[in-house]
């Protein structure tokens, strides 16, 4: 490719002419064209023979001199003397200006254009000019090359270039052991297997659950006269302990101290937990707030509290109950909350049904039955399949989408789904509401003493007292209002976002029923129609508009489908 490139750049050489000054005289010499490149014209050669001022001889015709050149009459290149080269176009070669940045980390050349056909500054010349200023490293040989060839004149040209030092990385450390561990799902990704559960990974006494990676020296740079830039190496990671775990002896590895389940923090911190195991929670355990892991054997009686930072298990159904953890929660059976019990993770929930209760998540929500009447509010998704898989009546709300197999009910519940909304906008829409209605009616309180005192005014003169006040009022106007505008903008800004993302979207295997809405934000709600919607439908927004199809368009299409 590159040789027939060259080929055809020779193939495609244009004509060109020499004007130069030897001894007094001006001397014209014409190179014609090769393949198709285009031939010298008269009046490019004529206006370039008028700028430098040359007078011609009498006996001279160019236009003859270039026709026989041309025609192959007279060969190419020879020297013509055509007459008095102009005194005052003195001959002069390009020059060039060094400019070396403060830092030294950078070098510019700034050339002015040769006058009466002096020499131009070659490749080899910038190079020696800039060695003569210092400049001897990072060189830019592509940059200098161009404008040897191509001159840039009167604008700086970056030419030399350093390189700043890259630090080493730091070290950090690793930890051996897995932090969430889920129910598996079939290989067709349909269900969800409860028995399959390998949420507590054991740690034995004695064993290795983390190690210390070192960290990497870093590369020095250098400025571009070959002044040397230290770089830093990476700093040493140390280890952040908990509870139960000690340092190995050579240092370079966390051990656990007990048998139990290791745990990665927010923080960083590395501990292991025990494990607690209990067969119920009732009157003869009282509520539990345990820090680590548990697992309910058996069940937890109505109106008890089970809290754990880390993650829960519950082998049987559970009821009228308050749960939460600071990772997943898996239920084996069901949750029958009776309008009353809510289960709270900041990972996913993983349940066999819920009926009347409330299930909110971080992550997703996982139902391998039906959802009834129920609430679910997920910071991710919600999926409904593997059983039954229906969603009747009740609220669900996901940011990225929902999932179930039949959505709404015979008996024609209302029903209510919003996706591709964060939960927690909605809640700070919320909370600005409630500050700008408590500042607005602060506002008011002012606007009614301002009032007063300015109608006093009017009647007689404020005494130092009322004065003060007045003006105090005023200030706190001012501020208020200040902080009501405040307040409407940031709500303004958050509603805003109360339209659904791009890859939100409601995906029903069978049917819908009667009496089910599903929102994507302000103005865009889907009511289902009177009779029942019957086979697969997946709803998302396209051109600002809810669009149904029986297929995931390519753009949505996830590793669930």
């Amino acid at each position: 490719m590159t040789r027939k490139l060259l080929e055809e750049l020779e193939n495609a050489e244009n004509g060109s002419f020499e004007l130069v000054e030897e001894n007094g005289r001006a001397i014209l010499k014409i190179f014609n064209p090769k393949g198709n490149g285009r031939p010298v014209h008269p009046v490019d050669l004529m206006n370039r023979i008028r700028s430098l001022k040359i007078v011609l001889d009498k006996n001279i015709a160019v236009d003859r001199i270039l026709r026989n050149t041309q025609e192959g009459r007279v060969a190419e290149g020879q020297s013509h003397p055509i007459g008095t080269w102009p005194k005052v176009a003195t001959r002069k070669a390009a020059t060039g200006e060094v400019h070396v940045a403060p830092d030294q980390m950078s070098a510019s050349i700034f050339i002015e254009p040769p006058e009466g056909g002096g020499e131009q500054l070659s490749k080899d010349a910038i190079v020696q000019l800039l060695k003569n200023h210092g400049v001897i490293k990072g060189l830019l040989d592509g940059v200098i090359a161009d404008i040897a060839k191509k001159p840039q004149y009167k604008r700086l040209v970056v030419v030399a270039k350093g390189q700043n030092p890259k630090n080493g990385e730091n070290g950090y450390i690793q930890p051996l052991f897995e932090t969430i561990h889920k129910p598996r799902q079939t290989a067709s990704k349909e269900k969800i297997d409860h028995k399959q559960v390998n949420l507590i990974r054991s740690a034995k006494a004695g064993e290795a659950i983390a190690e210390k990676i070192n960290p990497t020296m870093g590369t020095p740079g250098y400025t571009v006269s070959a002044a040397i830039l230290p770089a830093e190496s990476g700093k040493i990671a140390e280890f952040q302990m908990g509870a139960n775990v000690e340092i190995s002896p050579d240092g370079k590895k966390l051990l656990s101290k007990i048998e139990g389940r290791p745990v990665l923090d927010s923080r960083g911190v590395i501990r292991v937990d025990e494990v607690v195991y209990l067969k119920n929670i009732d009157y003869s355990t009282g509520n539990v707030d345990f820090p680590g892991s548990v697992i309910v054997e058996d069940s937890i009686a109505d109106g008890f509290k089970l809290h754990a930072s880390g993650s829960i298990i519950l082998q049987s159904s559970v009821g009228v109950c308050d749960i939460s953890a600071g990772k997943d929660i898996i239920l084996s059976a069901g949750f029958m909350g009776r309008g009353e019990g809510i289960i709270r993770s900041q990972g996913d929930v993983y349940v066999r049904f819920v009926e009347q209760g409330t299930i909110e998540a971080h992550g997703s929500i996982f139902i391998s039955e039906a959802s009834l009447h129920s609430k679910l509010i997920a910071g991710n998704s919600i999926i409904v399949k593997g059983g039954r898989g229906d969603i009747t009546g009740g609220e669900t709300v996901a940011t990225n989408h929902v999932q179930c197999v039949k959505l709404g009910g015979a008996g024609e519940a209302k029903t209510l789904v919003t996706v591709g909304i964060d939960p927690a906008v909605r809640e700070s829409i919320d909370r600005i509401k409630d500050s700008l209605k408590e500042k607005e009616a602060t506002l008011e309180k002012i606007r009614i003493s301002l009032t007063r005192l300015i109608d006093l005014a009017k009647k007689r003169s404020l005494d130092a007292t009322e004065t003060e006040t007045r003006e105090k009022l005023l200030l706190a106007q001012r501020k208020y209002r200040a902080l009501v505008e405040s307040d409407q903008k940031q709500l303004d800004t958050a509603q805003l976002a109360l339209s659904a993302h791009s890859k939100a979207y409601v995906s029903v295997e069978t049917q819908i029923y009667p009496n089910v809405e599903i929102s994507f934000g302000r103005g865009l709600t889907y009511r289902s129609p009177v009779r029942t919607a019957i086979g697969r439908q997946v709803l998302f927004v396209e051109d600002r508009a809810i669009a149904i199809q029986p297929t995931l368009p390519h753009f949505l299409q996830t590793e669930n489908e």
